[in-house]
């Protein structure tokens, strides 16, 4: 919006104007309540100043002053009903207080010698409250409707000389002027101030969203929780490595964008995948992925996990050649044990794994057959007995012992 129009209230859209409604409901109340208990000790500690005017006004205004006190603790009690407390039951419930409350004390003036002019300025009392419990411009005239004309009807019918009717317009609607800008401005002020808040909570949610697709759910609380460092030794992980086969001879002859449409399609499905098995992306480096699953301790059977993930990451993978006409193979690798886990970096932070259980899944895709879910012996050992895997005999791995590895066939 234009800086010149900064002075007007923002229109917001149905849906909009409802969640703001609902919020200064939630701030109109306590408010109304306050302004109760304030209306209760100033309509009670004023029968002082009935008293200065007339030592003899006790009988003759106390039951006004209590009536309307009563009418207070009312309104009070009915801000605690659930169901009283929309705006349209607020708003009602202001005029039926502002009506008695005008005629009564109108009707206390008209008991006391030159009340009409003494205590005329009291009205002003009750109208300050009144912007900050509507909500709008307009709420606040209909809820000053009865406060500016029940007291001239009274004090005319109570025979108010001409002075003091002029006296009392002046009072009264110069007050109801200065609460209706009042109100106005408010409106203005809210109404910027909750548009604020829903940009800020939008940024919020976007900055969660950011965070959470580079971090897990757990990791990322804690580091909003200001931990560190953020370090953990998972007992029992299974981690998954997957490559393209000849994609980096495919590349050459692509553009640069072509290349990164490929990558991020390709990847996009991997990522529903790892989401939909309860597993863990960790990271891309190049044309390859990497997966893992058993690092939240509320996931369970982390090696069912990534050995369904592996599957249908070759499904897929399958139908993402035959969409692109691609001739390209999938070589996955899997391996289980002890990593530790954490985040590292103070700007660019990323979350990854380390250990020797990392370096054996790489060595497992690396040292894999294209199209095939190569799994270590370990990984094997701890899968049902409902996954199929053939073996396909030792290999040799750089830094360990010859080891002896598996290809996952399926489940079922």
């Amino acid at each position: 919006m234009s800086p010149n129009f900064a002075w007007r209230p923002i229109r917001f859209t149905p849906q909009i104007e409802r969640a703001y409604v609902e919020q200064m409901e939630l701030r109109v109340v306590p408010l109304q309540r306050l302004a109760c208990i304030i209306g209760i000790a100033a309509f009670a500690g004023y029968q002082l100043w009935d008293l200065l005017l007339d030592p003899q006004a006790l009988p003759r205004t106390a039951p006004i002053r209590l009536a309307v006190i009563a009418l207070f603790a009312a309104e009070f009690v009915i801000t605690f009903v659930p169901s009283l407390r929309r705006p349209p039951y607020l708003l009602m419930q202001n005029i039926v207080v502002y009506t008695f409350l005008a005629v009564g004390f109108s009707l206390i003036l008209a008991q006391l010698p030159n009340g009409f002019l003494a205590g005329v300025s009291g009205f002003l009392l009750g109208m300050i409250f009144i912007p900050v419990f509507v909500i709008g411009t307009v709420q606040a005239v209909a809820t000053l409707t009865p406060l500016v004309l029940s007291p001239l009807l009274v004090m005319a019918l109570a025979g108010a000389t001409r002075l003091e009717i002029v006296n009392a317009f002046s009072w009264i609607v110069g007050g109801a002027g200065f609460v209706i800008g009042f109100a106005y401005l408010l409106d203005v002020i809210n109404r910027r101030a909750f548009q604020l808040e829903q940009l800020l909570e939008t940024e919020r949610n976007r900055s969660e969203k950011l965070l959470l697709n580079i971090l897990p759910a757990d990791i990322a609380e804690r580091l909003k929780a200001g931990e560190e460092p953020l370090a953990d030794r998972c007992d029992s992980v299974t981690v998954l490595f997957a490559d393209l086969v000849g994609f980096t001879e495919l590349s050459r002859k692509l553009r640069a964008g072509d290349v990164v449409d490929l990558l991020n399609d390709l990847f996009s499905r991997f990522d529903n995948l790892v989401e939909r098995h309860g597993a863990e992306k960790i990271k891309t480096i190049g044309d390859a992925y990497m997966a893992a699953a058993g690092l939240s301790s509320s996931r369970g059977d982390h090696v069912a996990s990534i050995a369904d993930l592996a599957l249908d990451m070759q499904k897929a993978f399958v139908e993402f050649c035959r969409h692109r006409d691609l001739a390209l193979k999938l070589r996955i690798g899997v391996h289980s044990g002890e990593v530790v886990a954490g985040v590292i970096g103070g700007k660019k932070f990323a979350y990854d794994l380390w250990g020797d259980t990392v370096n054996v899944a790489s060595r497992m895709e690396s040292n894999g057959v294209p199209g095939e879910i190569q799994i270590s012996a370990e990984t094997r050992q701890l899968l049902s007995a409902q996954y199929r895997a053939v073996p396909r005999g030792e290999i040799e791995i750089k830094g360990h012992l010859p080891r002896m590895t598996y290809l996952l066939q399926g489940a079922g």
